[in-house]
């Protein structure tokens, strides 16, 4: 990806995806009965050359690590939305 590509648009949709995440998952493990604030943090770089982008997300006693690659988070295929959805769940079982 050339930088001059990328576009304010692109990284809006890019965080509002992120935020998602972060979003399910706490819902997630509030529904699974752990009642704490989850935290997080992420280490990514933008666009494609950096591939996987890491999300961390964090209870009081727990820890886990959403990985996916850039275009997988920015994607709309079922596969990519499956794939997303697989690691909220994964995060889920982890922290709940």
């Amino acid at each position: 990806m050339k930088t001059d590509q990328f576009t304010v648009e692109m990284a809006q949709e890019f965080h509002r995806r992120m935020a998602a995440i972060v979003e399910a998952v706490q819902v997630g493990i509030w529904a699974s009965g752990r009642h704490d604030l989850l935290s997080y943090d992420s280490d990514f770089g933008f666009g494609q050359q950096r591939g996987q982008q890491t999300l961390v997300l964090k209870t009081a006693s727990r820890s886990a690590y959403v990985r996916l690659d850039w275009d997988t988070i920015l994607g709309n295929t079922a596969n990519e939305r499956q794939r997303v959805d697989d690691a909220i769940h994964l995060a889920v079982g982890v922290l709940g």
